[in-house]
């Protein structure tokens, strides 16, 4: 990355050519990693300590549309996420209006204490199928909670096509 006149930021795409990097493309948190965790009797999980801060920290929560797993971002991100589907022109006014609404509805706020422990509410521990050890998943500006054996089934279905874009993407 360059900063050029005027203090813009350029990135590097592909090898040639560059473009002006949008501020609002960052995630404010970068989660990457797998980790395994387990749920305890007050439905408590423990964020992996490279992933939390030194004090309490607010969070949605949000199962993600076919229930497979549970979304968690800072308010911020939710709001970006919000807004984006907002302002895409691709899908109808009518059907915007529909999936901001189910989305608001099924977003839950939740926070996790000075120890990184964040309270999951029990049903949508039992909508997504959490109970015992989990599998914490980072995806850039959000991190996913997955039931183990979903987590290891959809890891093993997936691989193929990781490993095909890795090699389209010269990995």
């Amino acid at each position: 990355m360059e900063v050029v006149k005027g203090g813009v930021k350029w990135s590097k795409v592909g090898y040639y050519s560059t473009r002006p990097m949008d501020a609002d493309s960052q995630p404010e948190r970068f989660y990457a990693g797998e980790f395994r965790h387990s749920i305890d009797e007050k439905n408590r999980i423990t964020i992996p300590s490279r992933w939390r801060r030194d004090r309490p920290e607010d969070f949605i929560l949000l199962p993600e549309a076919t229930h497979q797993f549970l979304l968690v971002m800072s308010p911020k991100e939710f709001a970006k996420m919000s807004s984006a589907a907002e302002t895409n022109e691709m899908v109808s006014a009518r059907d915007r209006r529909v999936f901001l609404r189910q989305l608001h509805s099924r977003a839950q706020h939740a926070g996790a204490d000075r120890q990184g422990r964040l309270v999951l509410p029990d049903e949508l521990c039992q909508k997504v199928g959490l109970k015992n050890e989990v599998a914490l998943v980072g995806n850039r500006g959000r991190f996913e909670i997955w039931n183990l054996q979903r987590w290891q089934r959809a890891h093993e279905e997936e691989t193929a096509t990781y490993q095909h874009v890795a090699k389209e993407i010269g990995l």
